[in-house]
């Protein structure tokens, strides 16, 4: 079995895999090393793990990870870069620039979607955490680009610290928001959230035209990440890209180029 895991700005996220690119657990957790050494813990005593990958944009945590992962399951880790991506061609300048979260769910849609030579398309994949970021493949592997927002949560701070309005921290969203508040709180909260979504409705839509344009390409769009449940595309939602992106690059390596 695999445990991977993909070291993100604000949370960790903790997948075990074996033979399938479905995971059997998977846990979400801040960087509290008591929560990390638990989660671990209950790894160890449920799974027997041969192997540790992890992909990181934030390396200032990987040492927390590493360390755990000696500590408490004895193994080795092995730290995925774009090195690993099994890509025919990367647009990105510098190649090594672009985040590896990017390069592998791109490339995880890419596997799930399937390829025909036949039908080339571009996949869009809108990953939500920290940065919103909006990523660019085509169907034969080639890593075009695309363009980097702030999230809803770093949007929301960036208001509070510039002006006199209040901070309130924001907990998990089940639905969207109601567009029209009666108190500072709500209204701030809402306003991240529709500042998200149209800003990625209006950048996917651009990103479409241009690739239609230069590619001459239909695309298929993604959502992935922290509020992907929220369903702000019509579009296909997988929770888990960036840690397939893993599987499919480390452990099942019948896809790519």
């Amino acid at each position: 079995m695999y445990l991977i895991a993909d070291i993100g700005n604000t949370r960790m996220k903790l997948a075990v895999f074996d033979k399938s690119h479905n995971p059997l657990y998977f846990n979400v957790n801040s960087y509290n090393i008591r929560h990390i050494l638990s989660t671990l813990k209950e790894v160890k005593d449920n799974y027997k793990i041969d192997k540790v990958f992890y992909s990181s944009v934030c390396f200032d945590r990987n040492d927390i990870f590493v360390s755990s992962i000696k500590d408490v399951l004895k193994k080795d880790v092995y730290r995925v870069t774009y090195k690993d991506v099994k890509l025919k061609g990367n647009l990105y300048e510098p190649k090594d620039a672009v985040g590896i979260d990017r390069l592998l769910a791109t490339y995880a849609s890419i596997c799930f979607e399937g390829y025909n030579k036949n039908e080339k398309y571009a996949s869009i994949v809108v990953d939500m955490g920290t940065a919103t970021t909006i990523s660019v493949m085509t169907s034969d592997f080639i890593f075009l680009g695309g363009m980097i927002m702030s999230g809803r949560k770093t949007s929301y701070k960036a208001l509070s610290s510039r002006t006199s309005l209040p901070y309130h921290e924001i907990g998990p969203i089940e639905s969207i928001p109601n567009p029209l508040n009666n108190n500072t709180k709500d209204g701030i909260m809402s306003g991240a959230i529709y500042n998200t979504i149209g800003s990625v409705n209006y950048g996917v839509n651009e990103i479409k035209k241009n690739i239609k344009e230069k590619y001459n390409l239909k695309s298929k769009i993604f959502l992935t990440g922290g509020i992907s449940n929220l369903k702000l595309l019509k579009c296909k939602i997988y929770p888990y890209l960036v840690m397939q992106g893993t599987y499919f690059n480390m452990v099942d390596k019948k896809y790519g180029r």
